[in-house]
C-alpha cells in the first residue's frame, strides 16, 4: 500500500515536494525505511491529492518528485459536529471518529452541563492532541483534507452562528423530540447540516428550547440512553448515509 504523508501546502513548489517536519521525516526513514524511487502520495489538508515517487532522502527531509495530482470534489454535503465538551479522552476518540466520517469542522461546546471547562494552558495542549489525532486520521482513512477544530465556544454563542450556516439538528431527551428516522427527508439536499451534541446529561431544557428558537430540530435516537460520544458517532453515520454522503 503507497505510504500517505501530510503536508503544508507551501511544501509544494512546482514538481517537488519536501517533507520536512522533523517527525514525518524520522517515521519515513526509520519505521517505514522508504528508498528513493518509492512510490510516495501526500495530501495538503485543503483536498489537494499528489503522488509521485522519492526522489532524495535525507535527516533534513524527503523530496518527492510529483507524477499526478487531483483535486478533491466537494462533498455534498457539509458537515459540522457540534459537541459537547467531555473528558479528554473521550472528546479524543470522537474527534478521530469524526473525521474519518467526513466532518468538515468540529465546534466543542461549553453548556450548562459541561463539566470539563476549558483551563488556557491545559486547553491548548488537549486542542494540538485532538489535531495530531485528527491529521492521523485524516491520513489512516484516506481523506484529503482535516477537519477545523475550533476553540470552545459558548453554547448561547455557538447556536446562532451555526443556525445561520446549516440545519442543525439536535439529538436530546431534554424536550419532545420527533424519531430521527422519521425526519431524515428534511436533510437531503441541505448543503451543511451541524449536529448539536449535548455532555453526558444532556442539554438542559432551558439550551434545547433556545436551539429550536434558532430552528434546530430536537429528534430521539431511540429508546435506549446514549453516551455523549456514542450519540455523537450514531447522528454523523446518520446523516452521513441520508444525505448521500455514502
Amino acid at each position: 500500500m503507497t505510504v500517505r504523508v501530510l503536508v503544508p501546502p507551501d511544501a509544494v513548489a512546482r514538481d517537488r515536494i519536501t517533507v520536512s517536519d522533523p517527525a514525518q521525516v524520522h517515521h519515513l526513514l526509520h519505521v517505514l525505511r522508504v528508498r528513493s524511487g518509492e512510490p510516495l502520495e501526500c495530501f495538503d489538508g485543503t483536498g489537494r491529492r499528489y503522488t509521485g515517487r522519492v526522489l532524495r532522502r535525507g535527516r533534513q527531509g524527503v523530496v518527492l518528485a510529483i507524477e499526478a495530482q487531483d483535486a478533491e470534489p466537494p462533498p455534498p454535503v457539509r458537515l459540522i459536529l457540534a459537541q459537547a465538551l467531555i473528558k479528554p479522552e473521550r472528546f479524543a476518540w470522537v474527534v478521530q471518529k469524526a473525521t474519518e466520517l467526513g466532518v468538515e469542522r468540529v465546534v466543542p461546546l461549553v453548556t450548562a452541563r459541561t463539566t470539563i471547562r476549558p483551563v488556557a494552558g491545559r486547553l491548548e495542549r488537549q486542542a494540538e492532541r485532538w489535531r495530531r489525532i485528527s491529521r492521523e486520521a485524516a491520513r489512516q482513512c484516506g481523506r484529503r483534507d482535516v477537519p477545523r477544530l475550533e476553540p470552545p465556544q459558548p453554547f448561547g454563542q455557538a447556536v446562532p452562528e451555526l443556525a445561520q450556516r446549516a440545519r442543525v439538528i439536535m439529538p436530546t431527551l431534554a424536550v419532545p423530540a420527533a424519531p430521527l428516522q422519521e425526519e431524515l427527508e428534511r436533510f437531503r439536499g441541505a448543503e451543511a447540516v451541524a449536529a448539536l451534541i449535548g455532555p453526558e446529561g444532556d442539554f438542559t431544557p432551558e439550551e434545547a428550547a433556545l436551539a429550536q428558537r434558532h430552528g434546530a430540530l430536537a429528534v430521539s435516537l431511540g429508546r435506549l440512553t446514549l453516551r455523549s460520544e456514542t450519540a455523537a458517532i450514531a447522528t454523523l453515520a446518520i446523516l452521513r448515509y441520508a444525505t448521500g454522503m455514502g
